[in-house]
Order: structure tokens, then C-alpha cells, then sequence
């Protein structure tokens, strides 16, 4: 199994989009509603879970699942990001009811 950094994982799915860039041009020349990225991320992912099933397995799964992530990367970019807003864990259980 091999392990990759971070750095190693976003470097590639950063080759990806100015792969994605320059086979259908730049955001601007085709931009998309998120429900229209949503639906070729849909697709993609069904294309990974196809390789997976076949003969590629996790080689060809990981080939598309870089797709899928970068197409998301662009989705982002096109209609921002929200913050992530981080909450402290909620206990449902109470203690003191014991």
C-alpha cells in the first residue's frame, strides 16, 4: 500500500486541473451551475466505481477519483468555498442523570 503526503496528493490534483483546463478551456469559457458540477462528479464517480469493479481495480478507481476531486476543486473555484466552522462535539448523554 503506498502512502502519500498531503502535499503529494494536492500537487496532484493540481495536475489534474490544468490538465481538465486545458482539455475544455478555462472556468470562464465554461462555467457551470453547482447542480450541472454536481451531476459530472455523479458521473465520474460512477466512472471510478466501474474501474473498481473491473479489471483496473484500485489503480483505475484512483485514476478517476482524482477526476472526480479536481472537477469538485473547479466547482469551488467557480462558486467559492464556505468556511469550514468547526464545533465542539455535543454529549447527548447526561451524566448527571445517572
Amino acid at each position: 500500500m503506498t502512502t502519500l503526503t498531503r502535499k503529494d496528493v494536492f500537487f496532484a490534483i493540481e495536475e489534474e486541473r490544468e490538465h481538465q483546463d486545458k482539455k475544455w478551456g478555462p472556468l470562464a469559457e465554461h462555467p457551470h451551475e453547482v447542480g450541472s458540477w454536481l451531476t459530472i462528479m455523479r458521473q465520474l464517480l460512477n466512472d471510478a466505481e466501474q474501474a473498481y469493479m473491473s479489471q483496473r481495480g484500485d489503480i483505475g478507481a484512483l485514476d478517476e477519483l482524482r477526476k472526480v476531486v479536481a472537477v469538485g476543486v473547479a466547482c469551488m473555484e467557480q462558486h467559492g468555498v464556505p468556511p469550514r466552522h468547526s464545533k465542539e462535539p455535543t454529549n447527548t448523554n447526561n451524566a448527571s442523570s445517572a
